[in-house]
């Protein structure tokens, strides 16, 4: 679990984003992923979806359990407001927080620019990120988007689509099966490093949202992170 602090950060910083949103609600989810690498539960990831109107926010946190802690332990935390333009998410403002017990990191990005605090190191500042956040464009875009410049409040970087295709998941009962569409990105950030992220797009209580997601990295295994199935909260 993140700890209570950094929850209450989370919190605090939406509500001075994003004052009186609630009022206004018209559709909230909780998603649960279950992460796991290689072979090794990994831990999970929750995010909370909220949209008002034109209007999104988007919070979660992930943390690192089981076999997984006894390698590599990490807590982290995010969150996103944004609008919506013709279905896609516009970010006006990004959080994260990562905590991998040894060091902390806070980022704060917005349209005029974004703030890193780390443990025992001078903040520093720097030009606002062009695009939206990829947790807002992997959570909220329509799929498969061709192109899409996205960015992690400090790096960006150009999302390209390499392959789709319509696919049968047959995932264990706990998680969704049935028709998706599968999408294949790949994107390079500035310093060479490149990743690959699948997702597999399927109707969730009333919202297109991936079912299933895998991140390839190179020389390392591959995460993969799958939505826990809920019924619809009466």
């Amino acid at each position: 679990m993140v700890p209570s602090a950094l929850r209450a950060l989370l919190a605090a910083a939406l509500a001075a984003l994003w004052p009186g949103a609630t009022a206004a609600q018209e559709r909230a989810l909780q998603l649960r992923y279950d992460v796991s690498v290689a072979w090794l539960n990994g831990g999970q990831l929750r995010a909370d979806l909220s949209e008002y109107e034109d209007r999104y926010e988007l919070g979660g946190r992930i943390a690192t359990s089981g076999m997984m802690d006894r390698f590599f332990s990490w807590r982290g935390a995010f969150a996103a407001t944004g609008l919506l333009v013709q279905g896609y998410p516009r970010t006006t403002t990004y959080l994260l927080i990562d905590d991998n017990g040894k060091k902390r990191e806070m980022l704060l990005s917005t349209r005029q620019g974004t703030t890193v605090h780390t443990t025992n190191r001078a903040s520093k500042h720097l030009p606002a990120p062009p695009g939206s956040d990829l947790m807002s464009v992997l959570f909220l875009a329509p799929h498969c988007l061709p192109e899409a410049a996205v960015h992690d409040g400090e790096d960006s970087y150009q999302l390209r689509l390499v392959k789709k295709a319509s696919v049968s998941l047959r995932q264990k009962v706990r998680y969704h099966s049935g028709a998706t569409e599968r999408c294949d990105y790949r994107f390079r950030y500035e310093d060479g490093t490149t990743r690959r992220i699948s997702l597999w797009m399927a109707d969730w209580q009333g919202q297109r949202l991936p079912v299933r997601i895998r991140v390839r990295i190179p020389l390392l295994p591959d995460v993969l992170l799958r939505l826990r199935d809920q019924e619809p909260a009466a």
